[in-house]
C-alpha cells in the first residue's frame, strides 16, 4: 500500500469507522486467519467489545515506507500494549485485547496482524564430508576461517572443547557471540538441538581426534537463542534474532544464518512476518539456510506428505533444505532421501521446494550433556569407544532431521564464501542448486524401524535441484546475475504443471543455465518448462502425485493442520 500522510490517514480512519457499521468486515483481510477466528469466537461469547476480554499476542507490520514511531504510538493511544520493536518487518510485537484486532486493522498502515505464532526446532558416523564432496575442499586448507554463522537456535555449548581454538597456551571460543531472545533465560543450551547444529556447521573434531569434524571447522558461531528447554519459542524471538544478526553482520562477518526450526504455514510468504524477516537478512547480503521440515510422513491432508514444507522455508529467496540418508557409507551410490523429509510445493503460493538435499540422517555431532534431548534419548549418545577415547564421559550424540541438513548446507556455505567471499547470497544459492548432484534414483523404498514401508517419488518437490556437491560448488566459474527466488508451480489449462521462473530471476536466463541443467533431464520434456504431467516426475507406472496435489482444493487453501513429525528415534 502507498504511504499516505499523517493528516490524510487521520480521516481515512474517521471515513472507515463511519464505513464499518455497514461493512463490519472491510478490512478483515488483514488480519490473519487464526485473529479473524478469535474475533468472531470473541463475538459469539458477547466480548466483541469488551477491552477487558481475552489478550493475545500479536505482530504488527506496517506498510513499507510507513513511519514506525508513528505507527506503534497509534497503537498504544489505541489501547494495545508494545512488548517489542521489530525494525526487521516494519512493526513490533504487541499485546492486545482481542477486541480491539478490527479496530486496529483499520489503520491504513498498517499492512498485515498475525499471532505470535509458536516455532519448534526440526530436528557420522561422519560421512557427511565424503557424502558431500566436501573433502578437496578440506585437503585445499579452507575451514571457514573469518566466516561468521548465526545459529538461531536453542543456544549453544560455548566451552564444549570442539568448539574451540588454541591461541598461544590458551583455548578460546569460537562461539564469539552469546544472546538470548528468551525472557528469564541465558544463551545456553538447555535442550540440546542448537548445540548439535553448531558442531555439523563448525565443531573441529578436537575430542575425537578428529574423528567427528563439522563442515567448517573454524568458522566462527554467533549464537543468537530463540528456543527454550522444550524446544519452542515464538516469531517474536525468532525476527529479534534475526534484526540482531543483520546489526551483527559487520563485527563478524556474519555471512551466514542457519534456521534449523519453522512452523506451520499459515499464509502467503508475501504477509508471513516470519518470511519477511529471512528477505531482509537476504538483502542484507546474509545467506540464510532453512530446514524444509519434518513432515514427509504427514498424510493429514491426504497428500503423502507433499505440500508439508515448514515457514520460512517457504519463502522463494532462502535455501530451503531437505534430508537424504547417507546410509552410513561414503559413497553417494546407496544414498536414499529420508521418508521425514518435507515435500514441496509450498502451501498456498506452490513455490518448488526444497532447493537441494544434504545428509540428515543419523548424524553425529556435538552433544549437550544433560540436556532435554539427552535426558530423553540417553540411547543415542555416542560412546567415547567409538573414536578410541579414554574417557568415560560422551561428548558426541546422534541425531536426525532436515536440522541436520541446514546445518551441513550452513557449513558449506561458510567454506564457498572463504574460497570467493565476494559472492552474494543469490550467486551462492545458483551454483549449490546447478552443482548438486542429479545421479539419484527415480524411485525408492525406505523401511522404518517399527517396519512402516514408505515409496518415495524423486521428483523436484521432494529433492529439488539434487544432492549437495560442495567441491563442485565452491570451484564453479559462474557468476550470474539476478535473483535466485526459487521458482514456482503452475498448471496450465491442458492440466500440464509448469516451472514458472520470476522473469529477473537467474533462472530465466537459458544461455547461463542451459534447459534442463539445475532440476536435471527427469524435471523436463524435451527440454520444455513442463515439470508435471505425461508421467515426466511420477514414472509411467503413475500419476498418483498429479491427482495428490492438483486434484484437490486441499493445497489451494488457508491453512493446514500442523504436524512435528520429529526423527530423534533415528528412522530414516
Amino acid at each position: 500500500m502507498k504511504y499516505v500522510p499523517r493528516v490524510a490517514r487521520f480521516f481515512a480512519v474517521l471515513f472507515l469507522a463511519w464505513l464499518s457499521t455497514n461493512t463490519a468486515f472491510a478490512e478483515q483481510h488483514r488480519l490473519s486467519k487464526e485473529l479473524n477466528e478469535r474475533v468472531a469466537a470473541a463475538a459469539s461469547r458477547g466480548q466483541s467489545q469488551d477491552p477487558n476480554g481475552p489478550l493475545v499476542e500479536v505482530l504488527i507490520q506496517f506498510e513499507p515506507g510507513a513511519n514506525l514511531d508513528e505507527g506503534i504510538s497509534r497503537m498504544l493511544d489505541a489501547g494495545a500494549q508494545h512488548k517489542t520493536r521489530l525494525d526487521v518487518i516494519n512493526g513490533g510485537l504487541f499485546r492486545v485485547p482481542v477486541s480491539l484486532l478490527p479496530k486496529l486493522a483499520e489503520d491504513p498502515d498498517v499492512a498485515y496482524i498475525s499471532p505470535d505464532r509458536e516455532i519448534k526446532q526440526l530436528s557420522h558416523l561422519d560421512w557427511i564430508i565424503d557424502a558431500t564432496d566436501s573433502g578437496p575442499v578440506l585437503n585445499w586448507g579452507y575451514n571457514g576461517a573469518g566466516i561468521g554463522v548465526a545459529v538461531i537456535d536453542s543456544g549453544v555449548k560455548s566451552n564444549h572443547p570442539d568448539l574451540t581454538d588454541l591461541d598461544g597456551y590458551y583455548y578460546t571460543s569460537r562461539v564469539v557471540y552469546s544472546q538470548s531472545f528468551i525472557s528469564g533465560l541465558d544463551a545456553s543450551d538447555q535442550y540440546g538441538h542448537g548445540t548439535h547444529v553448531a558442531g555439523l556447521i563448525g565443531g573441529n573434531g578436537y575430542t575425537s581426534g578428529n574423528f567427528m569434524q563439522g563442515m567448517a571447522s573454524e568458522a566462527s558461531i554467533i549464537n543468537l537463542r530463540v528456543l527454550d528447554a522444550n524446544g519452542a519459542g515464538t516469531d517474536s524471538a525468532v525476527i529479534a534474532a534475526i534484526q540482531r544478526a543483520i546489526q551483527l553482520k559487520s563485527t563478524y562477518n556474519i555471512r551466514v544464518i542457519n534456521l534449523s526450526l519453522g512452523r506451520f504455514v499459515a499464509e502467503s510468504y508475501t504477509l508471513d512476518p516470519l518470511c519477511q524477516a529471512v528477505e531482509q537478512a537476504w538483502k542484507a547480503g546474509i545467506v540464510v539456510v532453512v530446514a524444509a521440515g519434518n513432515d514427509g510422513r504427514d498424510n493429514s491432508m491426504n497428500t503423502n506428505g507433499y505440500a508439508t514444507v515448514m515457514a520460512p522455508g517457504n519463502d522463494p529467496y532462502v535455501i530451503t533444505v531437505g534430508a537424504f540418508d547417507t546410509r552410513g557409507t561414503d559413497s553417494t551410490s546407496d544414498d536414499v532421501m529420508t521418508s521425514y523429509s518435507s515435500k514441496g510445493p509450498t502451501l498456498l503460493d506452490h513455490v518448488i521446494k526444497p532447493d537441494l538435499v544434504a545428509p540428515g540422517n543419523k548424524l553425529m555431532s556435538l552433544l549437550a550433556n544433560g540436556s532435554t534431548l539427552d535426558t530423553l534419548y540417553p540411547q543415542n549418545e555416542v560412546s567415547p569407544s567409538v573414536y578410541r577415547s579414554n574417557s568415560t564421559k560422551a561428548s558426541y550424540v546422534i541425531m536426525s532431521g532436515t536440522s541436520m541438513s541446514a546445518a551441513v548446507v550452513s557449513g558449506a556455505v561458510a567454506l564457498i564464501l572463504q574460497y570467493q567471499p565476494n559472492l552474494t547470497p543469490d550467486q551462492v544459492k545458483a551454483r549449490l542448486m546447478k552443482t548438486a548432484s542429479k545421479n539419484h534414483p527415480l524411485f525408492s523404498t525406505v523401511t522404518t524401524s517399527n517396519g512402516t514401508q514408505y515409496n518415495i517419488e524423486y521428483d523436484v518437490f521432494t529433492v529439488g535441484a539434487g544432492y549437495l556437491d560442495t567441491y563442485a560448488a565452491l570451484t564453479s566459474n559462474d557468476f550470474p546475475t539476478g535473483t535466485a527466488l526459487s521458482p514456482i508451480a503452475v498448471k496450465d489449462s491442458s492440466g500440464n504443471v509448469l516451472l514458472q521462473a520470476d522473469p529477473s530471476s537467474i533462472w530465466s536466463n537459458s544461455i547461463i543455465w542451459g534447459n534442463s541443467i539445475v532440476w536435471g533431464n527427469s524435471a523436463f520434456l524435451s527440454g520444455s518448462s513442463i515439470i508435471w504431467g505425461n508421467s515426466i516426475v511420477w514414472g509411467n507406472s503413475t500419476l498418483a502425485g498429479y491427482s495428490i496435489i492438483w486434484g484437490s482444493s486441499i493445497i489451494w487453501g488457508s491453512s493446514t493442520p500442523y504436524s512435528e513429525s520429529g526423527d530423534y528415534d533415528n528412522n530414516n
